[in-house]
Parts: C-alpha cells; structure tokens; sequence
C-alpha cells in the first residue's frame, strides 16, 4: 500500500521548516495559553539567559593557571622520581586541586530557531513584528496537514487543534452572541445598562407604594429635590 504524495505547498513548507527543528513533536515547545503565562514564561527565559551570560562572561581561574609560565627546577620533582606506576596510582589524589572546566556557553545557550507561526521582538529596538507565516496561511497549512494526518509535524501556532482544545479547557466554553466567558466591551454607560434597567424596573415596581407616601406626606412635604426610588419602610 502506497501512502499519498503530500500536496506542493506541504513539501514547500516542510523543506523550509523541517520538522526536526520546528515540529512541537520534535521539539517539545508550547506556547502559553494566556498572556499571563506568556509574561511569566519571557521572565523565566530572560533571567536564565541572563545567569547563563554571566557565568560564561565570569572570569575563570583555570585558564589562567594553565596559562602561567612552568618553573623548572635543577632538583628533580616527586613526579619526576616516582615511577608511572605510583604516580598513576596516587593520580587521583593529586588532580582533584585541578579545576573541572564548565561546559561551554554556546551548548548552554543553544536553542532552536524562531517559530514562523509566532511575532518575534527585536530585543535591539523593543519592537515586535508579525510572523512569517500569517494567520490565514496558518488555518490553511493546518487544514491540510489534517487531512494527511501529519498535524503534529507543524509549529506550535494558534491555530493548532491542541492549542485551541487546551484553551478551551482553560476558559471554558464561550457562547458567541451571549457574553458568556467573553470580555464585556463597549462605553462605560453600555456596560452598565443591566444594571440600570434592573434599577429602574424595582423603580416601577415600587411606584404605587411611593404616590401613596407622596399624597400622605402633603404633596412633597418632608420629601428632598428628588424622591428615592426605594419605598419607604414603614
């Protein structure tokens, strides 16, 4: 059984983005769900590659031990008298006064390229510009990578069937048309509408009982510029 030939534009995108170095299946990378995890997550990386620039620019002691200049002596030293076979014997003991060299600062700092489904931020400028790979283009290659079953083989993008199904499961369902689990938008008086009305229904419902203590307090006597809504309590 011979598998399908993936269309053009797969076999395009996949020799530019090779899913070795992309793919969240090779890669192991999630993007944050809110904007909160996504400042916590900058924070996070910031401060290790902060750590990590300053143990790799920290000056170190050994190389300037091995640097120095080797004094040698007219009397023999004790390495010198001793024969190989002690002096691997009692090796051990005599290099543990030798410094261990850290790993080297371009393994620690290595990482993988940027995701053409993300904006990126130019650290130089602070600015941040769009991705390569722009939304629409994104629910396409999607659509098709899930029709050959190779959707795993993508960046991480928004427009990936896990990041949407973790997202609804982090803020739960949200019903179009009904505010429900949206953030409320519009001007300040629109937004408290429901509760105006609300006030001004009880106003209508509790409008005999106020003619009543009106008419009984003569016509506005005792009453300030403008009567409460609420009725009296008698």
């Amino acid at each position: 059984m011979t598998t399908p030939a993936l269309p053009l534009r797969l076999q395009n995108f996949f020799a530019r983005y090779p899913p070795q170095l992309y793919s969240a299946k090779f890669t192991g990378i999630k993007i944050p769900l809110t904007r909160r995890d996504a400042k916590e997550a900058a924070v996070a990386r910031a401060a290790l590659l902060a750590s990590q620039t300053t143990i790799s620019s920290a000056p170190q002691a050994h190389p300037s031990i091995i640097a120095q200049p080797v004094l040698v002596s007219s009397t023999p030293s004790v390495s010198e008298s001793t024969p190989p076979s002690e002096s691997l014997a009692d090796g051990p003991a005599t290099d543990s006064s030798i410094p261990i060299s850290p790993p080297p600062a371009s393994q620690s700092l290595e990482k993988f390229p940027p995701n053409p489904f993300l904006p990126r931020k130019n650290f130089k400028t602070g600015r941040w510009s769009g991705p390569r790979i722009g939304l629409r283009r994104q629910a396409e290659l999607v659509k098709l990578a899930q029709q050959y079953h190779i959707e795993d083989l993508l960046p991480p993008g928004k427009k990936s069937t896990a990041f949407k199904e973790s997202r609804l499961l982090e803020r739960g369902l949200r019903i179009k048309g009904t505010g429900e689990g949206q953030k409320v938008k519009g001007h300040k008086w629109e937004r408290r509408m429901g509760t105006t009305l609300e006030k001004r229904r009880k106003a209508m419902e509790n409008m005999p009982a106020l003619i009543r203590e009106w008419k009984q307090k003569g016509h506005g006597r005792g009453w300030g510029k403008y009567p409460s809504s609420k009725a009296s309590k008698n």
